[in-house]
């Protein structure tokens, strides 16, 4: 399959906007306590959830090539985006909360990229797992993204925890890696709704961090 560059760079787009995140966690752990900024986050989560109130009634608020057909007739990514840094914040010691955060913010984006990447060269279609969770429990179980997505996720999110070296224990950002590969690779559904992975790679993360570090 030729490479589409004009798919590539939509792609890009949207991850370097996602990317662009990497103030918050960065801001977090050098300058801002924890009280400001998980009031900041929750000003944040207010105003992303107004927005997406004005979307969903009928405002066009965005230009298309930055929403996703999953999307539509939902709450976007940034949403649980901003709802999870601000729960990471809340719920995990800083250095946790943070390098939770950035396994979201780089991994999440350049798993995603490796997936465009994958899809224009194969035909295979693994950026969009929310859509394809939305067809039924069955495939959400047993589709998983394909290992070699998941390698570049626990590749990455092992090269952020080790920056975290040595408050972080080797255990815990193995962990930590482990955790943000399930959120991310399985379109987790629960209740009929599929989990946006926007939302559970850092919170499962994290707790799994968490844990990892207690023992």
């Amino acid at each position: 399959m030729p490479f589409d560059r004009q798919l590539f760079f939509k792609e890009l787009g949207r991850k370097a906007f996602h990317m662009a995140g990497c103030v918050i966690p960065a801001a977090y752990y050098f300058f801002v306590p924890q009280t400001i900024m998980a009031t900041v986050l929750a000003v944040c989560v207010m105003g992303a959830g107004i927005l997406e109130y004005l979307r969903l009634t009928g405002r066009d608020l965005y230009p298309s090539s930055y929403m996703r057909p999953s999307e539509k007739g939902r709450l976007a990514a940034y949403f649980y985006a901003a709802a999870a840094m601000f729960l990471s914040v809340v719920l995990f010691s800083k250095t946790i909360a943070v390098a939770a955060i950035l396994f979201l913010v780089f991994g999440d984006a350049i798993t995603g990229l490796a997936g465009a990447i994958l899809f224009m060269y194969t035909g295979k279609k693994f950026i969009d797992g929310r859509e394809k969770a939305d067809r039924g429990l069955a495939y959400a179980v047993t589709h998983p993204k394909p290992v070699s997505l998941m390698l570049v996720m626990f590749a990455v999110c092992s090269v952020i925890g080790l920056a975290f070296r040595p408050e972080l224990s080797y255990l815990a950002i193995a962990a930590g890696a482990v955790g943000a590969v399930i959120a991310d690779a399985f379109p987790w559904r629960v209740a009929g709704y599929t989990i946006d992975d926007n939302l559970s790679i850092p919170l499962l993360a994290g707790a799994l961090m968490t844990a990892a570090s207690l023992l």
